[in-house]
């Protein structure tokens, strides 16, 4: 029986990343206006772990996934579709192995078990993109409470402390960042702390909006939010869409570079 569970919702998975045209909201007939938001890559196994709903999309339950209304995210959708992509429940040497790539999006609280997992994952070769906010706002409506919904402040600090870095909330309503000039929304801000126990080799970039890490072997992009990603900018054909969807393409782009960072 689980089984055949399991396999019914991978096949809904599958099925979300791809729905009948007719059932496709408008802004999916604009993609091919949009800038790319990930670079050309070898395909690779990519982990992708959020509390955000980049899989079926803000709102869509199971009912709405299996009447075909799934809305996934634009990088779940370019992941999934140029890449092997896996959408671990949790972080351990199982589900990291052949991951070349994790993508963290504002994820759940992890065990301190999954924190040694994904410092392994990094110190052994493995690259990070991660995403943190200390004031997440989007998907907008949901309540602020939902036990299901997203986290709202980040709750990756014991990691980041590990790493020599804190994540501030500096109180911006918002600001541009990154060479594109990507529009972030109540961002955080990175320091350097003092007293590190272990030894990554950290620099805090951009007035504190990301910092860049050396790992062991692995490197590491950290983005102090996580409102950038919201699926409205990225998916807007104005200057602040392209210029996000640019800076998220520029770091995968720099996570991809042997030696770079």
């Amino acid at each position: 029986m689980r089984a055949w569970l399991a396999l019914t919702l991978a096949s809904l998975a599958a099925a979300a990343c791809t729905p009948m045209a007719a059932e496709q909201p408008d802004h999916r007939r604009k993609t091919e206006a949009l800038s790319p938001i990930i670079p050309d890559m070898p395909r690779q196994r990519i982990a992708l772990m959020s509390s955000l709903p980049l899989v079926y999309g803000a709102g869509v339950d199971m009912e709405g996934v299996i009447a075909g209304k799934a809305d996934p995210h634009p990088l779940h959708q370019a992941l999934a579709a140029g890449h092997d992509l896996v959408l671990p429940d949790a972080l351990d040497a199982r589900t990291l192995e052949g991951v070349r790539l994790a993508i963290l999006v504002q994820p759940r609280a992890l065990a301190p078990g999954e924190f040694v997992a994904l410092d392994t994952f990094v110190r052994t070769g493995g690259r990070l993109l991660l995403f943190v906010d200390p004031m997440l706002e989007w998907p907008r409506g949901a309540s602020l409470v939902d036990p299901q919904g997203p986290v709202r402040s980040s709750l990756m600090s014991p990691l980041l402390k590990h790493w020599g870095i804190e994540l501030l909330n500096p109180g911006i309503e918002s600001r541009r960042g990154g060479k594109s000039g990507a529009l972030l929304v109540h961002p955080g801000q990175f320091g350097v702390l003092p007293g590190k126990s272990g030894d990554a080799q950290c620099r805090v970039d951009d007035d504190g909006l990301s910092a860049r890490c050396r790992v062991g072997a692995g490197r590491v992009i950290l983005v102090a939010d996580a409102d950038l990603l919201d699926p409205e900018i990225l998916r807007n054909t104005d200057e602040s869409g392209r210029a996000t969807r640019r800076f998220v393409h520029d770091l995968l782009t720099e996570l991809g570079q042997e030696g770079g960072g």
